[in-house]
């Protein structure tokens, strides 16, 4: 992880007054009008903007049918047969307890034909997947509502030499792990939840791609705390605690790769304002502020500071000439060099977006609306698609180029009232009643869905 995102909070306190974070070393004398200053020293030159101070251009988006030279691979691993698990709430000895008791506590409702799932076994899905290393790594889970068993597997780019490298399967109704996996650096980092004695636990963990060992990297018991683990704006592992005692503040901690532990995040109040969003790109660590005593969101970073127009979003991309941000709606770009700032109309194409060698690669406005993929120059408004239209997720740089994940939805749907079960457990149909007056009046049979998107195909982009 780059030590800039951990110390980054701290970095930013020097920017209280514009010349605090480079006054004596740099002797800075005002050039012109611009807000540039001139430095004897070779440290960066630190300069200051409004949004008044840059040429606005609106770039209308020209869409192009051709792609630029660039190589598209595509790994298809919708036919891969991940096998199938009992999951613990189907396993005999849990079957009556998850059904009747905790599905209810759960659902509102219990299961009264919950023998049809007694030791029955579910298909895994692939739900995650992560190039890394000249691999494909593809997280599997075995569904039970909020319970799920999980493996791990490696191909490679070809789609072929599938291997499952780690399964993970709960002891009991009181082990799980859940959902929002990540990948990051060559780990995966998942959250498992269990018992210590009678006191509930929970667990940050990380399983190496390479050996498949798994560290505990934080650990404590939830009678008064709940923990979410995912990636910040920056793709690295962050942990968030929340307490239960509403005057004790949710406390950040941000995974550092040397020391292969959470440390705690350095407090994120500066004195202009609050730290809403950031990034690095190129060793650049960049942040948006909200300034005490306004709406607009600071641009800063050890290069210069933007006063923008937004007043929501995050960055997309930033470095010492160029700065992207994203507000929901438009595309922002703070050209340092020419001192324009461009904005485009983006609100069709989505909000899953990376940079990469120049190029936007921008996509996926929800898990439902089939569109491509596409490949936009921001500064010119050009805009390609690379793939046909689909359901996409996930885009992401990686150190040689971008991905992204094909996905389809499934359901997972569980009925509890009155149902006939055939031989195999299969529910064939409800059953019905003749009512009273001689009408026919049906029992519902009251249950539970929830839908999952299932990883077809993983495509690759490399720049020619």
């Amino acid at each position: 992880m780059d030590k800039r995102i951990i110390s980054g909070a701290a970095a930013l306190l020097v920017f209280s007054s514009v010349t605090a974070g480079c006054n004596e070393k740099k002797k800075p004398v005002p050039s012109d009008d611009t807000g540039v200053f001139e430095s004897e020293s070779s440290e960066p030159l630190f300069r200051e903007y409004t949004d008044e101070d840059f040429r606005e251009i609106n770039i209308p988006l020209t869409y192009k049918d051709n792609a630029p030279p660039m190589e598209i691979g595509c790994i298809d691993i919708s036919g891969f047969d991940f096998g199938e698990k009992v999951p613990v709430c189907n396993k005999e000895e849990f079957a009556e307890e998850y059904y009747t008791n905790r599905f209810e506590s759960y659902n509102g409702t219990p299961v009264y034909n919950w023998k049809s799932f007694a030791g029955k076994s579910v298909k895994g899905y692939s739900n995650k997947c992560y190039v890394w290393n000249g691999k494909c790594y593809i997280y599997v889970t075995y569904e039970c509502f909020e319970y799920a068993d999980w493996s791990l597997y490696s191909c490679d780019l070809s789609g072929s030499s599938l291997k499952e490298i780690y399964s993970w399967t709960a002891k009991d109704l009181d082990e799980r792990c859940y959902r929002n996996v990540f990948f990051s650096e060559g780990s995966m980092f998942f959250t498992y939840y269990g018992k210590d004695g009678n006191i509930p636990t929970a667990a940050a963990k990380r399983l190496d791609l390479e050996t498949a060992e798994i560290t505990t990297l934080y650990e404590a018991a939830t009678k008064d705390i709940s923990i979410w683990l995912n990636a910040d704006d920056s793709g690295n592992a962050e942990l968030q605690e929340y307490h239960n005692v509403s005057e004790i503040p949710t406390v950040i901690y941000k995974y550092d790769s040397d020391k292969d532990e959470f440390v705690k995040e350095k407090e994120t109040e500066v004195p202009e304002g609050k730290i809403m969003a950031s990034n690095s790109f190129n060793g650049v660590y960049s942040c948006l502020i909200k300034p005490e005593h306004g709406h607009r969101y600071d641009l800063v970073n050890d290069y210069y500071r933007v006063k923008t127009s937004v007043t929501t979003g995050r960055i997309v991309y930033a470095d010492e000439k160029l700065a992207i941000l994203y507000n929901n709606v438009k595309l922002h770009i703070y050209d340092l060099e020419k001192m324009e700032h461009c904005f485009l109309d983006i609100s069709d194409l989505g909000s899953s977006m990376a940079m990469y060698d120049g190029k936007l690669f921008i996509g996926c406005r929800s898990n439902e609306i089939r569109m491509p993929v596409y490949c936009m120059i921001p500064e010119l408004g050009i805009t390609y698609p690379i793939v046909e239209e689909g359901i996409y997720s996930d885009i992401r740089a990686t150190a040689d180029g971008v991905t992204f994940n094909e996905i389809s939805r499934q359901e997972n749907v569980i009925r509890s009232g009155a149902v006939r079960v055939d031989e195999n457990g299969e529910i064939q149909e409800e059953y019905s009643v003749m009512g009273e007056n001689g009408g026919v009046s049906y029992v519902y049979a009251g249950g539970y869905s929830n839908q999952y998107d299932k990883i077809d195909k993983i495509y690759t982009v490399k720049m020619k």
